[in-house]
């Protein structure tokens, strides 16, 4: 593959996700301006966000790269049960490290009842297929087929991490902390896709990852209004808390990328 098909593609894919996240937003505002609420909107919003991505995605596929979907790591749809067991397992295990901190518990209020719904939905559940359809399926792939692993595994890894910086008023500490973690955590989906070759088994942790420790239970230094539940942790220490962004680009949620990844390395290194 030519290195200007291997960046366009990799361009491609992300303008793809873009443009998928904005039809779908857009769905929702009219239908929510039909008056029917806001949780069918969300979901058909959240369906529609990972449909249109994939279709794009296949249109790139198909279309410019010449590549089939399972040569993206984009095989049927399957998800090995150790992964579903380890997608459980992280959040919780790094939710349960913070628990022992002091804090104490925040219930959400009703009148931020459609923002979780979002986050479950939309932000977790959907944008967890999505990212992964892109970074771990399209651009990991398209430029280890150009130069190699590393780089395919490093340049969504850090642009993942970068991505994240955006929209969101931090601190300078807390942007390093955030692409740090970011970086470690998209290496650590990059090898789950690594070692079967699919983004089914990365989409599916990184889906509970988002779910648990965004939407359901999160833990920050301040109450969450998209999370049904907030741990609210008494520490001032932003490695241990996370910074201005939360407990995912925490010490403690680093550890835990680490194992999950080497763990991953592991089998990737197995199977080939």
């Amino acid at each position: 593959m030519k290195t200007s098909k291997a960046i366009l593609g990799s361009i491609l894919a992300i303008v793809s996700l873009v443009v998928a996240s904005f039809i779908s937003q857009s769905i929702i505002m009219l239908l929510k301006k039909c008056r029917i609420g806001y949780v069918v909107p969300i979901l058909i919003g959240a369906i529609l966000y990972a449909v249109i991505a994939y279709l794009l995605v296949k249109l790139i596929a198909d279309r410019y790269l010449k590549v089939s979907l399972p040569r993206l790591g984009i095989p049927k749809f399957k998800i090995s049960l150790k992964w579903i067991l380890i997608a459980i397992l992280l959040p919780l295990a790094v939710t349960a490290v913070f628990l022992v901190m002091n804090g104490k518990i925040v219930d959400a209020n009703s009148s931020d009842m459609e923002n979780i719904v979002f986050n479950i939905f939309y932000a977790s559940l959907a944008a967890g297929f999505v990212e992964e359809l892109i970074f771990r399926g399209v651009i990991l792939n398209v430029l280890s087929i150009r130069w190699n692993y590393l780089v395919g595994v490093l340049i969504p890894s850090v642009i993942f991490g970068l991505l994240h910086i955006v929209s969101r008023n931090l601190s300078f500490m807390s942007i390093i902390q955030l692409i740090i973690a970011g970086t470690l955590v998209g290496v650590m989906f990059s090898l789950i896709e690594m070692s079967e070759h699919s983004i089914w088994n990365s989409a599916v942790v990184h889906a509970i990852w988002n779910l648990i420790t965004s939407a359901i239970f999160a833990v920050a230094v301040s109450p969450q209004k998209d999370a049904l539940y907030s741990y609210v942790i008494s520490s001032k220490n932003a490695l241990l808390t996370g910074g201005g962004f939360g407990m995912e680009s925490s010490l403690i949620a680093i550890i835990g990328y680490l194992v999950v990844a080497l763990i991953a390395y592991k089998i990737f290194a197995k199977n080939k």
